[in-house]
């Protein structure tokens, strides 16, 4: 056996000789015996017993031992002879041995035999070979075959497989005779080598039989290597494709000349074979059959090696004119080395040679009999498929455009002649997959250097393969193939175009940022986009959705702005490359719109809807949709209005959503994908963001409008489907997020490029959009989480505050919030109110849901913050103003950390580290000016706060937390109150422990309310208290102190301006409106009303007072609806939602409402259902009307439990029932009342004293502002008080003239507003400080316009001039707002600057002209519809149906244009909408900054338009007729001071509920406030109304006989009348036999006493015909019965127009009214009666007699008031005492002057029973005028006069104390007195000052009823 070492050593051994080839010589007989001693003990194998020296049987070393071996066949010796027995032994028993032997003889030519010359090696091998055809000889001699025939085939069954291998495998062998004879027999080759052919069969493969041919080809076929590997490519191999050659070369004999001979193939070598041996065919198409199976074989490099003058290529090319049926296979051997070869296949030859090659195929009839005879089934025939390979060798040359039009001009001209027919379409079909294919190489690398020339193809034969692409005649089935593919072809051709339009783009901006240094001029097929457009059929579904899809592309896009590359287009070429892109973009879109236009107005809306229906057309439509361009949008538009029968783009929005949700969802998101890749990279992109606002609005509008939005049907949102529209929505949004966010960020960079005003336009719409996207966030998360539900009954506890849609939504707002602050550093006012509300909209969302925005957006929010709190010299780092600061702080204030809510428990310094003892009451020092309402000081000292213990707690009440909300939820939650509460100092402030600990033990009296309404909240929720030690250096500029305070300050603003009124919804809403009682059907236990108090401890007690007495006076507001009548309509249910603890139903009316009839956001409605037994109240939210109807949003509440059956599409009745404007804002301020500067001097009335005035002063006051002493002193006194102050004004003594002066002064004190200057530009209105203002308010409009008119006029001007005009400015509802002050309302101010702007609203006009467009676009529908029903009826008439067809194409045509028309002016209607708001909204801000006066109503002194002013004063007139909580309103603003002007003894405030009324709910602050200190009310004591006769009784009954009269009041009273002795200044005329009776509505009248008005009048209209008395007598009465009564009575005496010349009314409508005549009807009357209701009341007393200028006629039953009332006693007594008591029937003043029994009053004289006038004495407590009643009633008759003392010493000494001067001349007028009071007037003091001749006052009439000018 072999060693391991002697193994070691022949492979040493080998490796030295292959590497280092030896000769003869050099291989000695060591190394041949080593070798040989190794080969010849290598075992047989194990498996078959056989030796294998060369198959993969053998290792590597046997192999390579036995190569080196082959030189033994040189020598002659016992041990060679033992080596070829082997040898022979393993060639005939192996085949693989064969094969690899043949291998090795050619391989170890260059390793072990490389010493050797070729001549030797080629001598040795030729040796070999012969030995070899020994060796087979014997083989098949020891077999038995020797001799045999070649037909015996059977015999070779017993020959060894590896004989006849061997046989094959070498030419030599097979050259042989007999052993040729043999093969031919086709003996059995199961076992042969499958891998590579043996080159004996290759030329076997030519045999002269048809069998031999057979069978070895099927053996080549099936052989596995192909080709052939160039090691096993052996010599054999080489001398088989020689002689192939060679017969190749004869095949030219029979068809044409030969070119080549074989005597040029064969090699030297090659001639000693006998090729004459073998037997060939002589058929050229079989010699070609299997030389295409050879080829596949060869190895490449062979393919190229020239043998002689031949070689592979040469043979074939050489051969393509053969014509015959050998063409075919020439061919295909062609086609395969153009798959073998490539280029390489042109290689050394020259340019023009593959021209002619093609030449000569497509010039050779055979070709052309080949495509004539094309199989229609076979739709790719491999002869038409080798263009493209033959094109592609030719991609490195310079002849690829010229062979290529050649190849094309060949498919598409001339194979299509109609010699071809059947062929034509499958050559066209391979024509366009051509160039299919070459079109989309040519978007490579690879053929890109030819893409001009592939497109200038396309462009040459445009015509013909869009012509098969849409033509008609190309219709037939045959062509169908064809027409796809060249359908493909055009839109791929289309679509490259749109790629190359894109790029473009693309690179122009990075050209224009320097990222490239090339600008490349974009191409496009123009004629192939013209002959698209012009040949699609309109029937052509196919067609049309391709270009649909082409086009859907590149919508986005739109023309390049020229001023955005101004700064590169003198660049060389870089305006050839503008315009370019520009004109391809034109180009290409030219056409879209007539062409998709014609083809849905040709097709029927089923038809088109199929189509739709197709994938992807619908997303492409709704792409197209979405584009910028108006002439893409609108074909696209037509498209889907003909399938949906719809106009307008909203329509269009709706019926694509609708009816294919799932493509329209994938077009909408395929277009925001696509805009937030682009408009980030593009120069600007403002007209894409602008279209894509204009459509998401409207796409947002269709999925949450209501009632109709998509997202309310569960049928659209198809919960069950996991890729349904319920998946998509998160997608939506955020999508939407992300192309707002890139709006927000691009857009400032995008403004240089346009003009100002049509940027502000874009960027206002865009940051509207944002919000409208927020206002509807609720119902897409809704829709996406709770679809699934279904309907359902309304659930028990309220939802999920966030579901984990809409976390992943908040989350995607996150982004947007530092793009918008950038926002709010633009300098237009209109952007800046936009960016700021949605900035608050996305805070509100962020807070709502408890998610936290991001660091990046609380940081420049914080920033701004920051700035605008930073003092600086130069121009501001914000614009923002200090109102929007402070909303923006406390906005933020909610994301706060936790750090920040700290507790300052000691404060060290860096000085000193011990604590000192602080004030309780000290405050950190703030860098602003002191405006706020400032308390009084407490009347005791405040005690020193703990020493070594600070803490800076927060205020009174703004601790107070939102509790959970129990079963029944209510107005408040409170702790139970105290029966009485005792008038102490106030309360320490509640500290945040205390508001905490509300929540334990039971809820018992006043606590109830709880359940209806939560205390004062702070937004964010209570956490756990931080105590940290702060070491502050200085601590009034501690960081944490002042951002704590500037919270602070910022939460309080909120919470005054914003109070939560959801407790009053609650607690209304919960009600049933079907209950009976005068107290409201309260859920749970009720609470106990309380009386008012004259002191509250604090909030909470006087939260639990007011709130159950305002919703009493709430339920009798709802109790009085009851009787009005109200229309009402059935609305339906749409849809539901939760918001907290209530339900927001989107309801919809659908029939006619009244034109006046509207709901809005105040409104209360009363459901009820058409089985009338359940109903609920609901609060309106939102309202609108539609061309459909009314759609609104309604807010219930419902208790836990319930469910009144709101169900989705349930119809309810509708009815309204009252507003809640004026209860809002009174409810509001109860609940912000703790955040008010005058919180506790509200809750601890103080009122300063008065003052010590000058008397200089006094007279400088009195002739400045022409007012007179008392009204002098109430001016200067109050404009020093700080707080409140309180001026009393009886009747006609100047209230109005007073504020007038006041208002004046306050004018003429303040200081000039500055002007910031800054250098570099120029001031604008924002530099402009703002002006300080008055505030003056009234509880009615009629007394605010009083007091406005008479500022407007100036009546209260004095002798010094202003420099310039109060400006007055009205607040309130243009139709509450008086005639005569319309001038100066708000409204009526912005409207003159909007006409001097030349602007106007054109709502009204655009609205009719859309009215006028809807109607004619249905006009149109019409006509169409007709049109096609006849056209439908129409047969053999083609005249007709061509004119029919002409008609409706016209008709589509005129649709379109209006439909797009009809869009543009939507969209211009809203654009002017909004334009109008932001210009209205701007002139509104600017007339509020510079008007010095606000006037308004005390509820409208609470709307928000105001919010942001600040005023220096405050003015309530008629103080005293306003309720409590009323007076609360306009003490929101932070003002120094508040003054209060009114009368307690005249009517009280107006309030329905009479068990309201009971605890005082009708007492005023005013007097409220007055009882803390009578003496500081200054009273106003000179009346310049009443004649001296009427002003008499009401001094000494009402005022004390404090109330003196003006100078001349006789004579400037003095009427003709007034002689007459049945009528006087004064009379009281009994009415004789008269009865009071009850009427309708549970009022009085007396019909006697109407009679008796009605004679009284009709006597002085005849007595003095002369005088115009209309509009001169007014007739009152208390009862609003007789009021009526009077009225029928005058109108059937004089007339209906009688109503309009005198003025009817009850005494509470006369208060602050006057008239010449007075005549007043007291009703009560009767034997039996003994109480008088009404008349009891002083204060309607008061009115009723001080209402008559010139004559008070009181009509009554003078024993009846006697003995029912003390009060009209007095009455009656004065006037029998006075001789004017009149004894009357209404024969009375029929009767003759001279029949009057009763005796004239006595004579008014200067000096006779005159009384002295004195100064006004010291004011008695007058805050209860019942209680004076009281007192009255209380003493005997007779002593009842004394009462009523004219002046107390002590007053006349203050007084006198007070003016430090001499008395006052005697001026004012005295008043004649009965003898009883002469007593009492004993004391003679100074009267006070009149003031300087005023100017008439004009009459303007009635404030009602217009005065009519005399004829």
């Amino acid at each position: 056996m072999t060693t391991a070492n002697d193994v070691d050593k022949v492979k040493a051994l080998l490796a030295r000789v292959r590497d280092t080839p030896v000769n003869t010589t050099g291989g000695s007989d060591d190394i041949l015996a080593l070798i040989f001693s190794y080969l010849m003990k290598v075992p047989p194998n194990s498996n078959d017993k056989r030796c294998h020296w060369f198959c993969s049987h053998a290792d590597q070393l046997t192999v390579e031992a036995a190569t080196f071996l082959l030189r033994l066949f040189a020598y002659n010796s016992p041990r060679v002879e033992e080596w070829k027995a082997t040898l022979v032994r393993c060639l005939a028993g192996c085949c693989a041995c064969v094969k690899a032997f043949g291998e090795v003889k050619v391989s170890s030519r260059s390793t072990y035999f490389g010493a050797f010359t070729d001549d030797v090696i080629k001598g040795f091998y030729n040796s070999f070979d012969d030995w070899e055809l020994k060796i087979v000889n014997d083989g098949l001699l020891l077999s038995g075959t020797k001799g045999v025939t070649r037909n015996n085939a059977s015999i070779l069954r017993n020959v060894s497989p590896a004989i006849l291998y061997h046989a094959v495998s070498n030419l030599r062998i097979l050259q042989d005779p007999n052993i040729l004879g043999l093969i031919r027999s086709r003996p059995s080759i199961s076992s042969w080598p499958t891998d590579v052919p043996p080159p004996g069969l290759l030329v076997l493969m030519f045999d002269e039989s048809q069998d031999v041919r057979q069978w070895t080809r099927s053996f080549v076929t099936a052989c596995s290597e192909v080709p052939i590997e160039g090691g096993h490519f052996v010599a054999g191999h080489e001398r088989a494709l020689r002689i192939i050659f060679g017969l190749l070369a004869k095949t030219t004999g029979q068809y044409g000349p030969a070119n080549t001979s074989m005597s040029t193939i064969l090699s030297v070598e090659d001639r000693r074979f006998p090729v004459g041996s073998f037997s060939f065919t002589s058929d050229p198409q079989e010699l070609w059959i299997g030389f295409c199976q050879v080829l596949r074989h060869i190895p490449t490099d062979t393919v190229l090696r020239q043998y002689g003058e031949a070689d592979c290529r040469r043979v074939v090319t050489g051969h393509l004119h053969d014509v015959g049926p050998q063409f075919l296979h020439i061919l295909k051997s062609l086609l395969f080395l153009l798959r073998r070869l490539h280029a390489d296949l042109w290689k050394g030859e020259g340019p023009e040679f593959p021209q002619v090659v093609f030449d000569a195929i497509k010039d050779n009839p055979s070709y052309i009999n080949l495509v004539e005879g094309i199989d229609p089934s076979d739709e790719k025939p491999w002869f038409l498929s080798w263009f493209g390979q033959y094109l592609w060798s030719l991609k490195d040359s310079g002849v690829f455009g010229d062979v290529l039009a050649k190849v094309v001009d060949l498919l598409c001209e001339e194979l299509q002649h109609e010699r071809f027919k059947e062929s034509r379409p499958t050559v066209m079909f391979a024509a366009i997959r051509l160039l299919s294919s070459l079109a989309r190489k040519a978007q490579t690398e690879d053929l890109s250097r030819h893409r001009s020339a592939i497109s200038s193809v396309l462009d040459i034969h445009a015509n013909v393969f869009i012509s098969v692409a849409f033509s008609r005649q190309y219709s037939d089935e045959k062509w169908r193939s064809a027409r796809s593919a060249a359908r493909d072809l055009v839109m791929a051709s289309l679509a490259r175009d749109v790629r190359e339009i894109v790029g473009a783009v693309s690179q122009s901006c990075e050209f224009l940022a320097g990222q490239v240094d090339t600008f490349l001029v974009c191409s496009v097929q123009e004629q192939m986009w013209k002959r698209t457009y012009e040949s699609l059929q309109t029937h052509d579904a196919d067609g049309a959705a391709s270009i649909l899809g082409v086009v859907a592309q590149y919508s986005h896009l739109d023309v390049l702005n020229s001023r955005a590359y101004k700064s590169v287009l003198s660049k060389p070429n870089a305006q050839a490359a503008f315009d370019a892109i520009n004109r391809s973009l034109q180009v290409t879109r030219q056409g879209f719109i007539d062409t998709i236009s014609k083809f849905a107005n040709y097709n029927q809306p089923s038809f088109l809807r199929d189509i739709l229906r197709r994938p992807d057309v619908a997303r492409d439509v709704m792409t197209l949709m979405l584009s910028p361009i108006d002439d893409i949008q609108t074909a696209a538009k037509t498209l889907v209005g003909q399938a949906f029968d719809v106009d307008v783009r909203l329509d269009c929005f709706r019926a694509l959503l609708s009816n294919l949700p799932d493509p329209s969802f994938a077009g909408v998101f395929g277009f925001l994908e696509k805009f937030t890749r682009h408009a980030p990279l593009v120069t600007e992109a403002c007209s894409l963001s602008k279209s894509l606002v204009q459509c998401l609005t409207d796409i947002i509008e269709v999925f949450c409008s209501s009632p109709d939005g998509l997202l309310h049907s569960n049928e659209f949102l198809r919960p069950a489907d996991l890729q349904g529209p319920v998946a998509q929505l998160p997608q939506l949004w955020t999508l939407m997020t992300q192309s707002i966010t890139v709006v927000f960020k691009r857009t400032p960079l995008w403004a240089d490029f346009f003009d100002i005003p049509d940027m502000t336009v874009w960027m206002r719409d865009a940051l509207i959009f944002g919000r409208d996207m927020l206002a509807q966030w609720r119902v897409m998360e809704s829709a996406a989480v709770t679809a699934a539900g279904g309907e359902s009954i309304l659930p028990v506890k309220k939802p999920p505050k966030l579901s984990r849609v809409g976390k992943r939504m908040m989350n995607d707002l996150q982004p947007v919030l530092p793009e918008l602050a950038r926002w709010l550093r633009l300098s237009d006012e209109e952007l800046l109110h936009q960016s700021f509300a949605l900035i608050q909209t996305v805070l509100e969302c962020f807070r709502s849901t408890g998610v936290s925005p991001s660091e990046a957006g609380l940081a420049k929010l914080n920033k701004h913050v920051e700035d605008a709190r930073k003092k600086t010299d130069g121009t501001p780092k914000t614009r923002l103003d200090s109102t929007r600061i402070s909303k923006l702080e406390d906005a933020l204030a909610a994301f706060e950390s936790d750090d920040d809510e700290v507790e300052i428990i000691s404060v060290t310094t860096a000085s000193s580290r011990t604590s000192a003892p602080v004030p309780k009451d000290a405050k950190h020092p703030k860098q602003e000016v002191q405006t706020r309402l400032k308390p009084l000081p407490p009347q005791q000292p405040a005690q020193p706060a703990r020493v070594g213990r600070l803490k800076v707690e927060a205020p009174a009440f703004p601790t107070f937390r939102r509790t959970e909300a129990s079963a029944i939820p209510g107005p408040s939650r409170l702790p139970p109150v105290p029966k009485e509460v005792p008038n102490v100092a106030p309360s320490a402030p509640l500290s945040s422990s205390d508001s905490e600990s509300d929540g334990g033990g039971g809820a018992k009296g006043l606590a109830a309310l709880s359940k209806f309404q939560k205390s004062p909240k702070i937004q964010k929720p209570a956490e756990r208290r931080q105590v940290k030690m702060l070491d502050v250096t200085n601590q009034g500029k501690n960081g944490v102190i002042e951002r704590l305070n500037r919270r602070d300050d910022a939460r309080r603003r909120a919470m005054r301006l914003k109070p939560d009124i959801s407790g009053l919804h609650r607690a209304l809403l919960s009600w049933n409106y079907d209950h009976e009682g005068s107290d409201p059907p309260m859920q749970g236990s009720t609470p106990k009303p309380l009386h008012v108090p004259d002191k509250f401890a604090d909030h909470r007690q006087y939260l639990s007072v007011f709130e159950p007495l305002l919703l009493l006076e709430c339920w009798a507001q709802i109790v009085q609806s009851r009787e009005q009548i109200q229309g009402s309509y059935d609305c339906k249910i749409c849809s539901k939602q939760f918001i907290d603890d209530f339900v927001d139903l989107e309801a919809a009316i659908f029939e006619a409402t009244h034109k006046d009839w509207r709901l809005s956001e105040t409104d209360v409605v009363l459901l009820r259902h058409p089985d009338g037994k359940k109903s609920l109240l609901a609060k309106t939210q939102s309202y609108k009307t539609t061309p459909l109807g009314a759609q609104m949003t309604l807010r219930c509440f419902i208790p836990t439990g319930g469910d009144p059956g709101l169900h989705i599409n349930s119809v309810w009745s509708l009815k309204k029932v009252f507003g809640l404007a004026t209860l809002h804002r009174e409810y509001g301020a109860l609940m912000a009342l703790p955040y008010y500067d005058a919180f506790q001097s509200i809750m601890q009335p103080r009122i300063s004293a008065l003052p010590r005035l000058e008397r200089r002063d006094i007279d400088e006051a009195m002739s400045t502002y022409r007012v007179n002493e008392p009204q002098a002193r109430a001016i200067l006194s109050s404009l020093q008080a700080e707080g409140f102050a309180l001026i009393q004004g009886p009747p006609g003594t100047g209230k109005t003239s007073t504020i007038c002066g006041l208002v004046d002064a306050f004018l003429t004190r303040r200081p000039r507003p500055t002007t910031a200057i800054h250098a570099g530009r120029n001031s604008t209105q924002a530099d402009k400080a703002p002006v300080q203002k008055v505030l003056l308010c009234a509880p009615s409009n009629a007394a605010i316009d009083e007091v406005a008119s008479r500022l407007k006029e100036g009546h209260h001007r004095g002798t010094q001039k202003r420099r310039d005009s109060v400006k007055v400015v009205r607040i309130g509802h243009d139709k509450a707002v008086d005639i005569s002050v319309r001038d100066i309302s708000l409204d009526y101010l912005v409207d003159q600057k909007m006409n001097g702007e030349n602007l106007k609203d054109s709502s009204k006009d655009s609205g009719n002209e859309i009215t006028l467009l809807r109607q004619e676009i249905e006009s149109v529908k019409r006509a169409k519809q007709q049109k096609v029903e006849e056209l439908a009826t129409i047969q053999n008439n083609t005249a007709r149906a061509l004119a029919l067809e002409e008609e409706i194409k016209k008709l589509n045509s005129r649709r379109m244009a209006l439909t797009q028309q009809f869009d543009r002016l939507k969209d211009k209607q809203k654009s002017d909408h909004r334009t109008l708001d932001a210009v209205r909204r701007r002139f509104r801000m600017e007339v509020l900054q510079e008007a010095d006066v606000i006037c308004a109503t005390l509820a409208g002194a609470g709307h928000e338009s105001i919010e942001q002013l600040e005023f220096e004063m405050i003015i309530i007139d008629e103080a005293a007729q306003a309720i409590e909580l009323s007076s609360l309103i306009p003490l929101k603003f932070r003002t120094p001071k508040c003054i209060m002007v009114g009368d307690p003894q005249q009517l009280p405030p107006t309030v329905l509920s009479q068990e309201a009324c009971k605890f005082h709910y009708n007492q005023s602050l005013f007097v409220r406030l007055q009882k803390h200190r009578p003496e500081a009310v200054h009273l106003l004591s000179i009346q310049y109304r009443m004649h001296p006769e009427i002003s008499q009784l009401p001094s000494r009954l009402f005022y004390q006989g404090r109330l003196l009269d003006g100078p001349d009041m006789v004579s400037k009273t003095k009427q003709p009348w007034q002689s007459h002795p049945k009528f006087g200044p004064y009379r009281f005329f009994n009415v004789l036999d008269s009865r009071e009776e009850g009427t309708v509505g549970h009022s009085m009248k007396n019909t006697r006493e109407a009679e008796v008005a009605v004679a009284l009048y009709a006597r002085l209209r005849k007595e003095f015909a002369a005088i115009d008395l209309d509009f001169r007598v007014g007739i009152v009465s208390m009862y609003r019965g007789q009021v009526v009564e009077l009225q029928r009575a005058f109108e059937r005496k004089f007339g209906e127009d009688m109503r309009g010349k005198i003025h009817f009314h009850t005494v509470d409508g006369f208060q602050g009214q006057e008239k010449d005549i007075i005549i007043l009807s007291c009703v009560r009357a009767g034997p039996g009666v003994q109480s008088v209701g009404f008349l009891a009341d002083v204060r309607r007393m008061n009115v009723a007699l001080t209402r008559a200028k010139s004559s008070m006629f009181i009509l009554g039953n003078a024993p009846t008031l006697e003995r029912s009332n003390g009060d009209w006693r007095e009455i009656v007594n004065n006037a029998r005492s006075r001789a004017l008591l009149i004894d009357v029937k209404p024969s009375f003043f029929a009767e003759p002057a001279s029949l009057v029994s009763a005796q004239p009053p006595p004579p008014v004289s200067k000096t006779s029973k005159q009384r002295p006038v004195t100064k006004a004495p010291e004011l008695m407590d007058l805050a209860t005028p019942q209680s004076l009643a009281e007192t009255t009633r209380a003493k005997p008759p007779s002593q009842s006069l004394p009462k009523f003392p004219v002046a107390t010493s002590s007053t006349a000494v203050a007084i006198a104390a007070e003016t430090n001067g001499p008395p006052a001349p005697k001026i004012g007028q005295k008043r004649p007195f009965a003898s009883g009071d002469q007593a009492s007037s004993s004391v003679n003091q100074s009267k006070p000052k009149q003031p300087p001749l005023k100017r008439p006052k004009k009459d303007k009439g009635s404030i009602f009823i217009p005065k009519k000018s005399k004829p």
